[in-house]
């Protein structure tokens, strides 16, 4: 059944995606489509699976004060987590990656949640590193639709703010569990006695996925995959910017990748659909691409990223015997579903 928020996201994603058609040219759209050299396509994606490597191996590493887990069941995790996410609202897949780690690693689901909040840190922490790394070259004057330079520093602020008080949390909640958990259970008791209640066995057991951050020599590891994640990343966008007729400019390239990863944060429909599109036009119209183009690259670079790794998440899930159904079910009947 759909909330308010799936369609709030849904109608987000929709208008801002027809803002971005609005003027687009749809006969040069599809004569780039046409003509497209599908080396740039699988460039991205070799790419893509590079990021992915390096994010299996991570999720493995902040697994293994609970379980020494088998690398191709958090492969297969990952592919078909990050699917959910291009498929379903209200960004389900990160519980999808989690259910489907404790089916094919029998890691238990709790552990798997805490690692993924602590794997979004530091994601965060390296997004927002490589946002004013890149501001900095960026001509303060600036702007595009609602993105400006002043704009997106404000924004990566607000998220820098929001990343370090969730760190503060899980770190208090690790280091001070019972003192921590009841002054948050207090705090959400006052709202309503019910949540407060139910607090309590959700941070129980979240808190037992926190032990990674008693293992600080894992740290350099972390960092590195961390950019192993990342570097792949920003590649991408690089390496398809001649494909759309832009020039290969290491700025354009960070700067699209900075609002797509803003866009992240507002609410959209499956796939950040629309949200996405939207972000990367204006910040690429702010580092000096022309409109059209900017389109036509907005759009084109998400459809060759969004549908080979939907179809390789539904393969692998058919695969494994798993439907997105019978997680839910799994989910239900496990003691960790909290």
């Amino acid at each position: 059944m759909l909330n308010w928020q799936t369609l709030s996201g849904l109608g987000i994603s929709l208008a801002c995606l027809a803002y971005v058609l609005w003027d687009v040219d749809f006969g040069q759209l599809w004569e780039l489509t046409r003509h497209l050299n599908w080396f740039y396509a699988l460039a991205v994606n070799a790419l893509l699976g590079l990021s992915f490597w390096s994010r299996t191996a991570r999720w493995r590493l902040l697994l293994v004060p609970v379980k020494e887990c088998p690398f191709k069941g958090l492969w297969d995790a990952n592919l078909i987590g990050f699917m959910a996410n291009n498929v379903l609202p209200a960004r389900l897949g990160e519980f999808v990656r989690a259910f489907t780690a404790q089916q094919l690693a029998g890691v238990p689901a709790s552990s798997a949640l805490a690692t993924i909040v602590v794997e979004r840190i530091l994601d965060g922490l390296t997004l927002l590193l490589i946002l004013f790394g890149t501001l900095v070259f960026a001509d303060p004057g600036r702007h595009a639709g609602a993105f400006s330079v002043a704009y997106m520093r404000g924004a990566g602020y607000t998220l820098l703010a929001g990343y370090l008080l969730v760190l503060a949390v899980l770190y208090a909640l690790w280091r001070w569990p019972a003192a921590t958990m009841g002054t948050i259970c207090r705090l959400a008791g006052r709202l309503s006695p019910k949540l407060g209640a139910a607090l309590e066995g959700i941070l129980a057991t979240f808190h037992q996925g926190l032990t990674v951050l008693g293992h600080t020599h894992h740290l350099p590891r972390l960092v590195l995959l961390t950019l192993g994640v990342w570097v792949p990343m920003v590649l991408e966008y690089l390496v398809f910017l001649p494909a759309m007729g832009l020039p290969p400019s290491l700025f354009m390239a960070c700067m699209a990748f900075a609002g797509g990863s803003l866009a992240a944060a507002v609410p959209a429909g499956p796939g950040y659909v629309g949200t996405f599109q939207l972000a990367c036009l204006w910040a690429l119209s702010i580092a000096g691409a022309g409109p059209q183009r900017a389109a036509n690259y907005s759009l084109v670079f998400w459809a060759v990223q969004y549908f080979p790794l939907t179809a390789a998440g539904l393969l692998t899930m058919w695969r494994r015997g798993l439907t997105l159904k019978g997680l839910r079910r799994a989910k239900g009947a496990s003691p960790d579903a909290s």
